[in-house]
């Protein structure tokens, strides 16, 4: 796996012609998203390693008149895996309820 830093950038490029882009997290029962608006991105894509998560790939979403498009993208290491794949494109049927996670207020974290 390439350095976290490196899927920071990837994402950041990808939404440079994009309205949102999320490093979708798998974990075992749940997934997890970095979106290209998350204020401190490699904090948090570090941290949900830590926890045992794993970066997949790349969710993007862009506007098309009154709606918005989704698709995706396996990060290098895993695109020649049907599961990536598979379960990537499995996110997109939730696309409105990922967008909406991207606009709530980041958790509050206490400073002690």
């Amino acid at each position: 796996m390439r350095k976290t830093s490196d899927l920071v950038n990837e994402m950041y490029d990808e939404a440079k012609s994009a309205r949102l882009v999320a490093i979708a997290v798998g974990f075992e029962n749940d997934t997890q998203f970095v979106f290209s608006t998350t204020p401190r991105p490699l904090e948090k894509l570090n941290a949900l390693i830590n926890r045992g998560g794993s970066p997949v790939g790349l969710l993007r979403f862009e506007r098309e008149g009154t709606a918005l498009q989704g698709s995706y993208r396996p990060f290098l290491e895993y695109e020649s895996e049907a599961w990536a794949n598979e379960y990537l494109s499995g996110l997109l049927k939730n696309a409105s309820e990922i967008i909406a996670l991207s606009q709530e207020p980041p958790a509050f974290q206490a400073a002690y």
